[in-house]
């Protein structure tokens, strides 16, 4: 249960109360987010009208290096759903399209980053003192929790007694009805993807942290701050390309028939929820 402690927690509360924008911002870039508690960090933090009109001006700085990628992005998942339901599936074409899409999320997350590293700058020593001091608080929290002794059995009866209805009700809900075979190699292949992720993952969270302590001292050095974030954000892109191989490899497990039952659910969904992923394709 450590993973509870991931990069992400630490990044979302550094940027959620420092900026109330990068992360929100490339997260659900069509949104124009407001920060609801915008008043309160500015009482807590003593963030000052200029402080704020230097956050706006990054948050639209942000927007406008993000919003072309993610078009770009949409419209590459949208090529990618139909390369990977197609009857005859073309490997070569999906691994392409499926580079250039984790490309995209590598660089939109360098963007993130670097407005991260340029939001804490517009803070004070004093601010970000404060900003540390709730951050180690709730990573005590988020300790103690994942020290609770029995997340193990929770997990192993999950495992045991949850998962397997949870898989056949998708199955059943998408109409495609697994095999236990499809099932036993949608399992090896979820068994192998986590191996190749999860020493990426540890390196991640041992980077994050340390971000606390390089972002929110007196004095950022930000040339150990970049070579931080850029490692974490390598980390993520290995991460991505590892996930698109492994989305590549579920389609292929799936019958021409069943791919084409998915893209008609995909088909169905898009007209009621047209903001909305493909379903996992």
């Amino acid at each position: 249960m450590k993973k509870i402690l991931a990069p992400r927690y630490l990044m979302l509360i550094i940027l959620g109360v420092s900026l109330c924008l990068p992360h929100s911002l490339y997260a659900f870039p069509n949104h124009h987010f407001t920060c609801p508690f915008k008043g309160i960090i500015m009482a807590v933090l003593g963030i000052t009208d200029d402080q704020m009109a230097s956050f706006d001006e990054l948050k639209a700085e942000t927007r406008a290096e993000i919003e072309p990628l993610t078009e770009e992005m949409r419209e590459l998942d949208s090529q990618v759903s139909e390369i990977l339901l197609a009857e005859e599936i073309n490997t070569d074409e999906a691994k392409e399209k499926l580079v250039q899409i984790a490309d995209l999320k590598c660089q939109i997350s360098s963007i993130g980053a670097n407005a991260g590293l340029e939001g804490v700058q517009i803070l004070t020593p004093e601010q970000r003192f404060t900003i540390l001091i709730f951050v180690e608080d709730f990573l005590e929290v988020l300790e103690r929790i994942a020290d609770f002794p029995r997340w193990d059995k929770i997990k192993e009866h999950f495992e045991e007694y949850i998962k397997p209805i949870l898989a056949g009700k998708l199955s059943k809900r998408h109409g495609i009805d697994l095999t236990a075979d499809q099932m036993d190699e949608f399992n090896e292949l979820k068994a192998e993807t986590r191996a190749e992720i999860k020493p990426l993952s540890e390196e991640m969270r041992e980077l994050g942290r340390q971000i606390p302590e390089i972002l929110l001292v007196e004095a950022i050095n930000t040339v150990d701050a970049k070579e931080k974030l850029e490692q974490m954000v390598g980390l993520k892109c290995q991460i991505s390309s590892i996930a698109a191989n492994a989305k590549l490899k579920r389609a292929q497990i799936l019958t021409p028939e069943q791919r084409q039952i998915i893209k008609e659910k995909i088909g169905e969904w898009r007209n009621h929820h047209p903001w909305s992923a493909n379903l996992g394709f």
